[in-house]
């Protein structure tokens, strides 16, 4: 499911992407992905041991990278000795404060800034619960709504949320949140799930219905589409 999430994100990854993504199976997925790929660069606030490989094969360059041309610009460093390593001493490598890695006004700057994060569910207009699950306080927003805006104002930037159609026999797309709207549907872009890619900028409420219905899990739709039928046959 990983593998297949990341196939579908992989795309939009070109060559001088700039890429903020998190830690996880399916950010370690899309690395093993898009090994031949030319000039990445890397500004996020952490980095796990997927990045490794493609510093070391030379596809993290940071060419394109504004303002820090030629470094990797990260808040944290998360995974194996490797990986740390590999930062000791690296003048390719700076880690800096929320300031720099999470800062809109530069974030909006950067060319081709790929935004990937995660999501616990999605409503079907778009709106992002990344905080709560089933009643349970899972964590904060982090940077998802920084990134999330900064790549959608940056040059030729995309942000993407990423989230399994399904967790224990419960869709994650949903008619209508059970927990708190952590980032608005009118900042959000790109929703995957191992089902498909909804392009939500731009649609009107009914045209974003029939994309989340389209992505979420088959044994769920037919529900989705009955608890969504005002928006669907309203289409606002």
């Amino acid at each position: 499911m990983d593998r297949s999430i990341a196939g579908l994100i992989a795309p939009f990854i070109e060559d001088g992407s700039i890429l903020q993504v998190g830690i996880g199976a399916v950010p370690d997925a899309i690395t093993q992905l898009i090994g031949d790929r030319r000039d990445l660069g890397v500004h996020s606030g952490m980095i796990g041991d997927g990045f490794v490989d493609l510093i070391e094969q030379g596809v993290i360059t940071n060419a394109t990278h504004e303002g820090w041309k030629g470094v990797s610009v990260t808040g944290a460093l998360i995974g194996s000795e490797r990986l740390y390593r590999l930062a000791d001493r690296n003048p390719a490598i700076l880690l800096a404060s929320s300031g720099i890695t999470h800062d809109e006004a530069i974030l909006s700057r950067l060319p081709k800034l790929v935004s990937i994060n995660s999501a616990i569910e999605v409503d079907v207009t778009g709106q992002v619960n990344a905080e709560t699950a089933g009643g349970a306080y899972l964590g904060g927003t982090g940077g998802q709504v920084d990134y999330v805006r900064g790549a959608s104002r940056a040059p030729g930037g995309r942000s993407i949320i990423a989230l399994p159609s399904t967790a224990k026999a419960i869709s994650r797309v949903v008619a209508k949140l059970s927990g708190p709207v952590t980032t608005a549907r009118s900042e959000v872009d790109i929703i995957v799930t191992e089902y498909g890619v909804a392009q939500l900028r731009g649609l009107s409420l009914g045209e974003r219905a029939r994309a989340m219905i389209a992505i979420a899990h088959p044994d769920y739709r037919e529900e989705l589409a009955e608890q969504a039928h005002t928006l669907l046959t309203r289409g606002f």
